[in-house]
């Protein structure tokens, strides 16, 4: 094959093979009025929020806060797809969305869009958003401390087939159990009880760039044993600075650059566990490939949050295919909104089928033609097998 028609190939191949989205924030019907999908909460995204925000600078983030969502949306809109033509990711996100489902997005209004997601119900638009994107599965992100979602595991879930369930630790860590107790015991047990309950796929956490190993004792004498015991990964989101502008609330956090040492030292330490990793700063995330040269318990996923841009997503699979070949999960979508499954998976499924191509490109010029059985099989390791299989859900 030409280079042209290997890339276009293997795109088309690509939109073959299901998804299997290994991190999100959506939840099952069952959750109700926590699943988010419409027009005007993918317009209030905090992506958008803290873009309006940086060109309305006379609007301030306790103004905008005041507002209700309907407004906040009309501004939004207003402001970056009828005043500035939308070129952030985050906003040809939104273009890619409306053209997917039919809509002219040089043309539609905000209330046209209104009145076609109003026409219609949470489950059918799940079910329809599904098939769009090409996804078979997501992985919700469940925190048994947060009180609306806690009154469903109570007494109202209903399982999903399309969505598996994932235990969040950041509020189990700072908190302890429903008592208020911390201790080693009684984070081991309260793991036990909602494992338990919820079943999930992996535990998981998002941590700063500060995070220390030495210091993370309910880590490492509660979270990683519970995990070993029942053969579940643990998930490790690092990087985040949380509010570095508390002004712009869930709009205000940043990135920072985590001294990966710490991973280190909990691989030599724990090699019988499963662990997933993602970094929020594209500088961890060479590293990270090198780690996962060394350790085959970890597995790197995802370009998450403020990487999950295609020029960064691109140098990142770069490197992660010239140093692990097919062996690590590209990208999960983070989506938070039932839509953003759509353009994050449109775009990044286009990202990775290219530079997976320019792979077949090299191994074409060392005199080696791979063939579109093989181009399948790289493909749905990398979309969905990998993921699967680490987390034992195959």
């Amino acid at each position: 094959m030409s280079a042209v028609s290997l890339r276009d190939r293997t795109y088309s191949i690509a939109l073959e093979i299901p998804i299997f989205d290994l991190h999100t924030h959506l939840v099952a019907p069952c959750f109700g009025s926590l699943n988010l999908w419409g027009i005007d909460e993918i317009l209030t995204y905090h992506y958008l929020i803290a873009e309006f925000l940086r060109a309305r600078r006379d609007i301030s983030g306790e103004e905008f806060y005041r507002w209700t969502k309907p407004q906040q949306a009309e501004a939004i809109w207003e402001t970056l797809f009828v005043q500035q033509t939308p070129v952030s990711e985050a906003q040809t996100g939104v273009i890619t969305i409306i053209s997917r489902l039919g809509f002219d997005p040089q043309k539609v209004t905000l209330e046209e869009l209104r009145q076609a997601f109003g026409a219609t119900n949470s489950e059918a638009q799940i079910s329809k958003v599904f098939d769009l994107a090409g996804v078979s599965k997501v992985v919700m992100t469940n925190d048994p401390k947060d009180p609306v979602e806690r009154a469903i595991w109570d007494g109202g879930y209903v399982a999903d087939s399309h969505f598996l369930t994932a235990l969040r630790l950041d509020q189990i860590l700072a908190t302890g159990d429903d008592k208020g107790d911390s201790s080693v015991d009684a984070v081991r047990t309260y793991l036990r009880v909602w494992i338990g309950k919820m079943s999930p796929a992996y535990v998981a956490i998002s941590l700063p760039e500060t995070w220390r190993f030495a210091d993370a004792t309910l880590i490492r004498e509660a979270v990683l044993p519970v995990c070993k015991e029942y053969n579940l990964p643990f998930a490790m989101m690092i990087g985040v600075r949380r509010g570095v502008n508390p002004a712009l609330r869930g709009a205000g956090d940043g990135s920072g650059i985590a001294d990966l040492t710490q991973l280190e030292l909990l691989l030599q330490e724990h090699p019988e566990n499963k662990i997933l990793v993602t970094t929020l700063a594209k500088e961890n995330a060479h590293t990270l490939a090198v780690m996962a040269r060394k350790f085959a318990n970890l597995m790197p996923f995802g370009c998450w949050w403020f990487v999950n841009n295609p020029s960064i997503i691109a140098e990142i699979t770069d490197f992660r295919l010239e140093m692990l070949g097919t062996s690590f999960i590209p990208q999960h979508s983070d989506s938070r909104v039932l839509e953003h499954l759509i353009y994050k998976w449109d775009h990044s499924r286009r990202i990775i089928a290219k530079r997976l191509a320019k792979r077949y490109e090299a191994l074409a010029q060392s005199g080696y033609a791979v063939t579109d059985d093989q181009i399948r099989a790289d493909l749905s390791r990398l979309l969905h097998k990998n993921a699967e299989e680490f987390l034992g859900v195959a």
